[in-house]
């Protein structure tokens, strides 16, 4: 563990005993190294309470529901504070989760690892800019591609976590390459929005590329994580470059792919990109670790703090 992840689990441990970010003794609890990363030496009292809490919300960002669900009852960050000890607050979120104390304590401290974590990166990391204007990043990205369908489909599923003050409009892309032995001038693609939005235009951003503008249901706040839901089709007739990957022009945390192949047309080798450059992937033969299909025809990856620019994903041939 690296000084400032050890810092902020360290000081995470020591907030959460008695009442949490409410107790009156706060001043003490809160150590040195700990509020340099956040607040001023002179500091004090409400002005300390109030930047620790403001820091507390920039570290609960990117956490899954759950864990920010039990971050902010340990520490008494909940909009309804739970008076009393930290045991009081675990029992409470025992009941709300439907587990023994002992989970909680156990889904606390991934909670822990996971804030000190990114406190660690720092903000400028997870700034949310990139392709399609600033203001929120990819935190958790999944998608099945089923090839056993009559036409290639890929259902995506991405989380955002919201930077900007506020959000209500996000734009994305999708790169179709032409295959190699059609020679598409301009491929085609279908889309459809499942949940979490409405498509508000669609464009090319080149013969390849497709931009899609989508509509968030609501408008967003900062730290707010939202779902959606998109589904894209290689239109009816049309060959798909044998290959699927993620090259991030922002920050993405998690990236988790699935492939299920067509049991009739099961694929001589497939092999997994891991961060590499996109040469390696227009190359078109094995370069990165070979896979096995399961006893379903189908292979899974996944991949974390992916580097923008880089592609990862599966290909095959």
């Amino acid at each position: 563990m690296t000084d400032v992840q050890d810092v902020v689990v360290t000081a995470l441990a020591a907030l959460h005993k008695r009442n949490g970010v409410l107790s009156a003794d706060l001043d003490e609890r809160v150590r040195p190294e700990f509020s340099a990363l956040f607040a001023m030496p002179a500091d004090r009292g409400e002005v300390l309470r109030e930047k620790l809490v403001e820091y507390l919300e920039r570290l609960l960002a990117g956490l899954t529901d759950e864990q920010e669900q039990v971050a902010r009852g340990t520490l008494n960050l909940r909009p309804d504070p739970v008076p009393g000890s930290l045991t009081d607050r675990m029992d409470v979120l025992a009941g709300e989760l439907h587990v023994d104390r002992r989970t909680v304590r156990r889904r606390m401290n991934d909670a822990y690892r996971n804030m000190a974590l990114r406190a660690q990166r720092g903000d400028a990391a997870l700034t949310g800019d990139g392709y399609g204007g600033k203001g929120w990043y990819v935190d958790v990205f999944d998608v099945v591609l089923r090839l056993d369908r009559p036409t290639p489909e890929a259902i995506e599923r991405r989380t955002v976590v919201v930077t900007a003050p506020t959000l209500d409009r996000i734009t994305t892309s999708v790169d179709v390459p032409r295959h190699p032995e059609t020679g598409q001038e301009q491929p085609g693609l279908e889309t459809e929005l499942v949940f979490g939005g409405t498509l508000a235009g669609q464009a090319r951003g080149s013969t390849t590329n497709f931009s899609l503008d989508i509509a968030l249901p609501r408008r967003l706040a900062r730290g707010d994580r939202h779902t959606y839901e998109l589904i894209s089709r290689i239109p009816p007739g049309q060959a798909m470059t044998p290959r699927y990957v993620c090259v991030p022009y922002r920050t993405c945390r998690y990236f988790v792919l699935r492939v299920r192949f067509d049991p009739d047309r099961l694929p001589k080798a497939v092999w997994k990109h891991d961060g590499v450059p996109h040469s390696a992937v227009h190359d078109g033969r094995p370069s990165g670790k070979l896979l096995e299909l399961d006893g379903a025809h189908e292979v899974a990856v996944e991949f974390r703090d992916l580097l923008n620019g880089c592609a990862y994903g599966v290909q095959w041939c």
